[in-house]
């Protein structure tokens, strides 16, 4: 599986999709979200409005999507 999916180009909601991805009481849906978010995060897109909901992912026993939670709270901890 490649991940320059979540790169694709960025589409008007796309944040209210993420948000309502990232509340999602499936854990692969919140995975794939905060995968979509990390990947905006990188090529300089502002995704601080979804802090609330990707701090609510933490509450997981998945290890993966905790660390790619700590990845996001370590870029916006320099903010």
């Amino acid at each position: 599986m490649t991940d320059s999916k979540y790169f694709t180009t960025t589409k008007k909601g796309e944040i209210f999709e993420l948000k309502a991805e990232l509340n999602s009481d499936k854990k692969e849906k919140k995975k794939e979200a905060v995968k979509k978010v990390i990947a905006s995060m990188t090529v300089g897109k502002d995704v601080s409005a979804l802090f609330p909901d990707v701090v609510n992912c933490m509450q997981t026993d998945n290890l993966e999507l905790k660390k790619l939670v700590y990845l996001y709270l370590m870029n916006y901890a320099k903010s």
